[in-house]
């Protein structure tokens, strides 16, 4: 029979005229559930045109044309992976941007405001206006001690007259000092309060009513889009290029071929898409690149700014560059007590979603009708359930709607998901909790919240096609490359690296297979775009994005997975990253 095979291949190829580009033999898994390993693929004009054994492989080889190579006994070959939602150019962007700071996870207030000293004095005397901060940590700054949080004063005390707003590493808290307030409009020259509540999140305010510095979720948008900041300062080409260019760098040898950056126009309301389409349009893009336009609740004309969106997909998109998705936030994170939770918080907080679900369904149906798909952060429970209800009522049913992060989840919502051709992405490392997050989060929220947290087998087990995501650099703890995060999602312990010790394993009933974990990355990733039919697995007529490992993780012990290490990777058939120290030596023949 295996003759009688590689007699028929050997014709194919022939009368087909298929002389393979690329010819890839090894141990090569497929992400096709009904063709789940195979030997040997072949390649030819950026798409798999072979997909099997060895032998049948041989007929696509002609010397002089096909570059052949042998990875038998190196390592496995994968389908290259999706990142389903992430921020590496918005981060990178930060530590090279004008006017920007990083701050270490480790940095206490005394350091923040010392770094924050330097950097405004700095940038007063270049004549800058405005300062944009990230990094902060949230639990040792806010929730472990009253005393480490940055007071009003205290910040202003060393801004030296520019306008200052830090982040902290999640993305969800800021503080700000007073010259922000005034350039956004919450106070005035005089100091009087103008705004005193902003929807979406909290603008706290003293006993006497004024701003003390802190604020949350999407008001964190109000600086970013009313003045505060200001964009041409913050970001330029150059800026905007570096970003693009070394999330790249990172994506592609970490073995990912895909990803959803998070919010497109965080810093600047174009640039990021600009400088996307250039580099397309130069041969420089060598991944997919999806691109989120993020609005906020407190933002009136709604239907203004999905137009602006389906402006920039129409002057922006291309192949490869995507910004056909509104990122949405219905609530915030639920160990900042900022989840929308059916169960209030322990001390009393309700906190409700940030969009009510007629008005999200409303969003929801005029975007799918103009072409786009919406991404929607949520993580308590009742934000998931209503985001689902506005989904259904919404949705036309063809677009992958998108619900991220979902850390609370009913049990029933897990199969409307299924039933309604609903995305869902996950983050598979955030089982894993640290100490202090364990020790604080009991003292707010109720014991059910606290484990299981963030699933991943309920997922599975309900029949849903969840995508994996990093949320890079959100959760920076936990490992972000596919190989430390399979390690993860099927032993629930990673090494902690501040102590270079394993954690405790957590949430073991929601660990998952290998085979899960790859689905997850892959083919589950282009599903969740909707392009489970051109990339995703090794499967003729696909594009040939795929992997080139130096392990075999199904053959390595589960604790070693983590050190899997990337030989190259494959874009549409074309080799976009080689590691520097694993000289492939079985060239063309």
């Amino acid at each position: 029979m295996k003759k009688i095979l590689y007699a028929i291949a050997i014709l194919m190829a022939v009368s087909c005229n298929k002389a393979a580009d690329t010819v890839v033999f090894g141990t090569i898994r497929t992400a096709e559930e009904d063709n789940p390993v195979v030997e040997a693929i072949a390649v030819k004009d950026g798409k798999f045109i072979y997909v099997g054994g060895r032998a049948g492989a041989e007929a696509y080889i002609k010397e002089g044309v096909t570059e052949v190579i042998d990875h038998t006994g190196k390592g496995m070959v994968m389908p290259g992976c999706f990142d389903g939602h992430a921020h590496y150019m918005m981060t990178i962007c930060l530590a090279n941007m004008k006017g920007g700071i990083l701050f270490a996870h480790e940095d206490g207030k005394a350091e923040i405001l010392k770094k924050v000293d330097t950097a405004t004095l700095e940038a007063a005397n270049a004549g800058k206006h405005c300062l944009m901060g990230f990094g902060w940590d949230f639990y040792s700054i806010m929730m472990a001690s009253t005393e480490n949080r940055i007071t009003l004063a205290e910040l202003d005390s060393v801004s030296h007259g520019v306008s200052v707003a830090l982040f902290d590493s999640g993305g969800h808290n800021m503080f700000c000092n007073t010259e922000c307030f005034r350039r956004c409009g919450i106070i005035d020259g005089k100091g009087n309060v103008l705004i005193s509540k902003i929807d979406g999140g909290r603008l706290e305010l003293d006993e006497k009513g004024f701003p003390t510095g802190f604020i949350d979720e999407r008001v964190t948008g109000y600086p970013m889009r009313m003045g505060g900041l200001v964009p041409d300062e913050i970001i330029d080409d150059e800026v905007a290029s570096t970003a693009l260019e070394k999330s790249q760098e990172l994506l592609l040898s970490t073995g990912y071929v895909s990803y959803m950056e998070g919010w497109s126009n965080a810093y600047h309301p174009t640039k990021f898409y600009e400088v996307a389409n250039r580099f397309d349009k130069e041969g420089r893009l060598n991944m997919l690149l999806s691109m989120t336009y993020e609005v906020e609740p407190w933002q009136k004309d709604m239907s203004s700014q999905i137009d602006c969106l389906v402006s920039l997909n129409e002057k922006y998109g291309t192949a490869h560059v995507r910004p056909q998705y509104l990122k949405v936030f219905m609530d915030g994170v639920v160990e900042a007590t900022t989840g929308s939770m059916f169960k209030p918080y322990k001390n009393e907080i309700v906190y409700n979603s940030h969009w009510s679900v007629d008005h999200l369904a409303d969003v929801t149906r005029e975007c799918n009708a103009k072409g786009i798909t919406v991404h929607t952060h949520t993580m308590g429970d009742k934000a998931i359930a209503e985001t689902t209800d506005a989904y259904i009522k919404g949705g036309d049913g063809r677009h992958r709607n998108c619900l991220v992060h979902l850390r609370n989840v009913r049990e029933e919502d897990f199969q409307r998901f299924a039933e309604n051709n609903i995305a869902c992405t996950a983050g598979m490392t955030w089982h894993v909790t640290d100490e202090l997050t364990l020790a604080v989060l009991p003292d707010y929220v109720d014991e059910d919240y606290v484990l299981p947290g963030y699933p991943i087998k309920s997922f599975f087990d309900a029949g849903v096609k969840v995508s994996s995501h990093t949320d890079y650099p959100a959760n920076g703890t936990c490992p972000q490359d596919p190989f430390g995060i399979m390690e993860v999602a099927v032993t629930g312990q990673m090494i902690y690296p501040y102590t270079g010790k394993p954690t405790p394993v957590f949430d073991t009933e929601e660990l998952i297979t290998l085979e899960q974990a790859l689905q997850a990355l892959t083919i589950n990733g282009a599903w969740q775009l909707g392009l489970e039919n051109e990339r995703g697995s090794i499967k003729v007529g696909k594009y040939a994005d795929f992997v080139l490992a130096d392990q075999n993780v199904f053959d390595c012990p589960v604790t070693d997975i983590h050190k899997t290490k990337v030989v190259s990777t494959w874009f549409e058939g074309k080799k976009v990253y080689q590691a520097p120290t694993m000289l492939l030596t079985d060239g063309g023949r």
